[in-house]
């Protein structure tokens, strides 16, 4: 009796394994995917992911029998020896439509990550509901597990990797992860996919010109990462998670502290060397956070959107921080639309987790002009300032150049109160760029003088001396003027005077 009820539960279990049938695994594997345990062996520990309702199907008889653990995967396993709930859409089952014994199984594993307080992380390949199952009125009760994933916002990371198609209701739940991945040429990211769109407004369109990468990364900048395969898309979940604690109650996670580049000669050398003297000539901030960080530590985020402006993961004497850094390689390191986006989210992330937070200010300013007041500037500005005042972080800052209005101020100057804040010796501050502030105040005078273009240049050289570094540390409007090879010291001192302070606990949800 025992071993044939044993029999049973294995072949039971074994039916809830089978996927989609071998045709389906042969489509899918020639499209370069992974089935969908195989994504999870991927992403996990090895011999650590333990299945919750492998035994589960649809409950409508005619398919019952097509719907292998309802096409889709929950359950739970580690990432570095840390414990992580994990839901992932099976595309073989049904196309990867949405059923409601799996919208069960999806709500149990989320309500385990709230209630253990774990990190969630959710590999998307999902149609829409499934119209079977979802048609009619019952509709009206869908979309209920969007309050757990506003409950688990700041709480405990949440992150998703778009495997595919992913149009509609997985799209919405990446909107609300703190980390969001897509996997180049697979991934497709939007509210509705090409036939919904077909019937709603006519137009026959294919998946990548709705929300393929290219649009994503770029374009609305709401992707993160971009996987070369899904593989890599996977190992840069990892490598996320390693920067984050389990959850806003926990401290961040240390790992051993590597030596930086700028420590060797030849790297002390290189960072002497990397910020040229004008104003007007550009170097590459990613250089610059490379050079100060531990080595093999940097992770950059959104590299692909609002390239003015960097958002980095990255590690000090083993300690996890939040580098944002202007890049003068594009756009001069101004501050635009997708720089003050992508700025505010970030700095929330690493707030709400109690990761510390860089700044390596060099900007002349804000754009300006009709097409950027288009996007409402303002109010993008105002959120980013709500967001760098609020944050109880650790901040640093230090101003390697241009320090200019409000975009400074935005880069977390003196009045968001950061721990420490520091220029190198060639920085300025103004409230505009010099040859603006001359030419506004001082333009009557200079095109009266007898050689304009000299008086000019003799006003800008008397504004240089008051705007300069020097000028600003004498009105102690900044802690010091360190030189560019002391940085890296300054920002380990800055930590640790500031470790300690700050008990971890829950302090705000992560807006899109």
């Amino acid at each position: 009796m025992e071993d044939s009820s044993a029999s049973e539960l294995e072949a039971r279990r074994a039916q809830g394994r089978e996927m989609g049938g071998a045709e389906r695994l042969s489509r899918l594997q020639a499209q370069n995917k992974l089935p969908v345990r195989e994504r999870l062996a991927h992403l996990l520990d090895p011999n650590s992911f333990e299945e919750i309702g492998i035994l589960a199907h649809s409950q409508s008889a005619e398919l019952r029998n097509r719907t292998p653990a309802d096409g889709t995967v929950v359950g739970y396993g580690r990432i570095d020896g840390r414990t992580v709930f994990v839901s992932a859409d099976d595309p073989t089952v049904l196309a990867g439509t949405r059923g409601r014994t799996a919208e069960v199984k999806l709500t149990r594993v989320r309500e385990l990550a709230l209630r253990e307080r774990k990190p969630f992380i959710m590999l998307s390949e999902a149609g829409a509901a499934r119209v079977q199952e979802a048609r009619g009125a019952i509709a009206a009760g869908l979309g209920l597990g969007f309050e757990h994933h506003f409950r688990m916002s700041g709480l405990v990371p949440q992150v998703s990797v778009l495997m595919g198609a992913s149009f509609g209701g997985p799209s919405f739940v990446a909107s609300q992860g703190d980390f969001t991945a897509m996997v180049a040429g697979t991934s497709f990211l939007g509210m509705s996919g090409p036939p919904v769109v077909k019937v709603g407004i006519g137009a026959d369109l294919s998946p990548e010109a709705i929300g393929g990468v290219e649009m994503a990364a770029k374009t609305t900048g709401q992707v993160d990462y971009v996987g070369k395969d899904e593989i890599d898309a996977l190992a840069a979940v990892r490598r996320y998670l390693a920067y984050f604690p389990s959850s806003a109650e926990q401290a961040p996670p240390y790992c051993e502290a590597k030596a930086a580049p700028c420590e060797s000669d030849q790297g002390k050398d290189a960072l002497l060397r990397l910020v040229p003297q004008s104003h007007r000539q550009a170097y590459d901030a990613s250089r610059l956070i490379t050079l100060v960080s531990d080595a093999d530590s940097v992770f950059e985020l959104r590299r692909d959107y609002g390239r003015n402006l960097i958002t980095a993961l990255s590690r000090m004497a083993g300690q996890p921080v939040g580098i944002v850094a202007n890049n003068p390689m594009h756009k001069a390191g101004v501050l635009d639309e997708k720089a003050a986006i992508k700025a505010r989210k970030f700095i929330e992330v690493c707030d709400a987790f109690h990761v510390p937070l860089i700044f390596f200010c060099d900007t002349p300013g804000f754009l300006v002009g009709p097409d950027i007041e288009k996007h409402r500037m303002v109010s993008l500005c105002g959120r980013l300032m709500n967001a760098l005042i609020a944050a109880t972080t650790t901040k640093v800052t230090i101003v390697v150049r241009k320090a200019v209005g409000m975009a400074y101020l935005a880069m977390c100057g003196r009045c968001c109160h950061p721990n420490a804040i520091v220029a190198w010796p060639g920085a300025f501050f103004d409230v505009m760029g010099p040859e603006a502030g001359v030419m506004l105040v001082h333009g009557k005078e200079i095109a009266e003088a007898a050689d304009p273009e000299r008086r000019k240049r003799e006003i800008l050289s008397e504004l240089e001396a008051e705007a300069s570094a020097y000028a600003t540390a004498g009105m102690a409007l900044i802690d010091d003027v360190i030189a560019p090879d002391e940085t890296r010291a300054v920002i380990l001192k800055a930590l640790a005077r500031a470790q300690g302070n700050e008990r971890p606990m829950y302090k705000h949800r992560i807006d899109p």
